[in-house]
């Protein structure tokens, strides 16, 4: 998870400002997705509502914003092992 991390700060940080700036969020947001992934899987435990509902978010969320650097973006937040 810290690559994942590490990867989200260093473009929070730069403030990525490049023509591909919705190609960046895409990228994030698909690393993002990929660590769940396994919870999809048939012999992994059942996904919960919020875990589904986080996962539906990151899939939506180019619908709202086409860059990380706009205004009031944000990630979803990541639900606990515990909803």
């Amino acid at each position: 998870m810290t690559i994942i991390n590490d990867l989200i700060e260093e473009i929070s940080v730069k403030k990525w400002n490049t023509t591909d700036a919705l190609g960046q969020l895409r990228l994030v947001r698909n690393v993002l997705l990929a660590e769940t992934d396994w919870m999809c899987l048939s012999d992994a435990p059942t996904m919960s509502d919020a875990w589904k509902k986080y996962r539906q978010e990151l899939r939506d969320i180019t619908k709202t914003y086409k860059s990380m650097n706009d205004k009031g973006f944000t990630f979803p937040t990541k639900p606990t092992d515990t909803e």
